[in-house]
């Protein structure tokens, strides 16, 4: 269990087809999704997600840094 934690890709993969599945569920239902932004929550159309759901921003600092460190 340790190591799945302390790797992440795992936990990583994960989260981002759960994401995909909840934006997809929205779009089906042509329903917003609620997201986060600028301290706010806001209501944004599952169309305008999808395209950006996996970019690179969507990775955290720390993993990003534990993927370099795993590539050495």
């Amino acid at each position: 269990m340790d190591r799945i934690f302390a790797d992440g890709r795992r936990i990583d993969r994960a989260l981002k087809s759960a994401v995909k599945g909840a934006i997809r569920d929205h779009q089906k239902r042509n329903a917003p999704v609620v997201v986060w932004r600028n301290g706010r929550a806001a209501l944004v159309p599952a169309q305008q997600l999808m395209h950006s759901v996996i970019s690179p921003k969507s990775i955290s600092p720390k993993r990003e840094a534990a993927k370099k460190r795993r590539t050495r």
